[in-house]
């Protein structure tokens, strides 16, 4: 199955991914935010990383920058969770490329699956 990184500061956010992807036969490690994120990514390989756009310590557009421009990075599809689509500077960030995916807050964890779900398939079918 799949590893999956999960970085949020809501401690619900967290043990919800890892219990629900857990119990689907996936490895998921948590992070509570971006700088613990970026420590557990440079440490472990994962197929797809589930962040959270704004928290503390470190803002997520700023981890993604950091594990989009590492070699590791590059290969790893980036779920990007947000609880508000208009903060300000999040549509000239998506021109960027680096996020590959997004969903909103509150969501249902069945779209949650189907899209992580997805990006593992299309990142397996680049290589």
């Amino acid at each position: 199955m799949s590893r999956i990184l999960v970085i949020d500061d809501d401690p619900i956010i967290r043990q919800m991914g890892k219990a629900y992807f857990t119990a689907k036969g996936h490895q998921v490690d948590t992070a509570v935010d971006g700088k613990d994120g970026i420590a557990k990514f440079k440490a472990s390989t994962y197929d797809i990383v589930i962040t959270d756009l704004m928290m503390p310590v470190m803002h997520g557009f700023e981890f993604i920058d950091l594990m989009k421009g590492s070699v590791q990075g590059q290969k790893t599809p980036v779920l990007l969770l947000t609880a508000d689509r208009k903060e300000p500077g999040l549509d000239a960030y998506e021109r960027r490329a680096w996020e590959d995916d997004h969903l909103a807050k509150p969501f249902d964890i069945p779209v949650l699956e189907e899209k992580v779900n997805g990006l593992i398939a299309e990142y397996k079918d680049r290589d």
